[in-house]
């Protein structure tokens, strides 16, 4: 993959949540950009997302500005087959740590009198069972709330659920990380509490 826009982002401090095809093509983009980029674990409380957040900050000497967070695997099993320990699961790596890392960069930036955007990849609604359909309406749900809470503190808040997210050829990996790369631009300081796909089918999943 190559450069998308030189110095799009004039080096903020991101940290990058998740794993996967459609995460790494996101890191490599938003790096290329500009961005720095730190990695951080999957969340299970507050505490842990914003000693992830400090520790970022420490090692760039920045603070971090841009959460790009990805959720973990969720069970596809049809809903009479879930147990109870893999529908909790699924809601802790789908919603839950999105949470407390989203809060705790908000809490950060607004303590600092600094602007941000939290950039949550999603995969569509329809991409698995029932677990997939809970987070992923969670996650949208989320994303135009704290859009319109955290709007006058310059917090921008937006989403791209796509079955790239999943992984993909080259060029659908590539444009993935070109639409994260904008997302969290300047030239979408306008854009928050967008859910957003890439292709047709995609488009019509999310209603975007």
């Amino acid at each position: 993959m190559s450069r998308t826009v030189p110095s799009w982002l004039e080096d903020p401090v991101a940290i990058v949540i998740g794993e996967g095809e459609g995460v790494e093509a996101v890191a490599h983009e938003l790096a290329a950009a500009g961005a720095t980029i730190a990695r951080g674990p999957a969340a299970e409380s507050h505490a842990v997302a914003a000693e992830a957040i400090a520790a970022a900050s420490a090692a760039a000497r920045d603070p971090v500005t841009l959460l790009v967070h990805a959720g973990g695997p969720v069970s596809a099993l049809r809903a009479e087959k879930l147990e109870l320990e893999a529908w909790r699961t699924g809601l802790k790596g789908g919603i839950d740590s999105r949470f407390f890392y989203a809060t705790e960069l908000a809490k950060s930036l607004i303590a600092q009198g600094l602007t941000g955007t939290v950039l949550f990849l999603d995969l569509p609604e329809s991409a698995g069972g029932a677990l997939q359909a809970a987070t992923s309406g969670a996650v949208g749900n989320l994303t135009r709330t704290l859009a319109v809470e955290w709007a006058r503190d310059g917090i921008r808040v937006n989403t791209i659920a796509s079955q790239f997210v999943g992984g993909g050829t080259k060029e659908e990996l590539r444009s993935l990380g070109a639409l994260a790369s904008y997302l969290v631009s300047d030239f979408a300081a306008y854009v928050t509490g967008s859910i957003t796909g890439i292709d047709v089918d995609d488009f019509l999943l999310t209603g975007a």
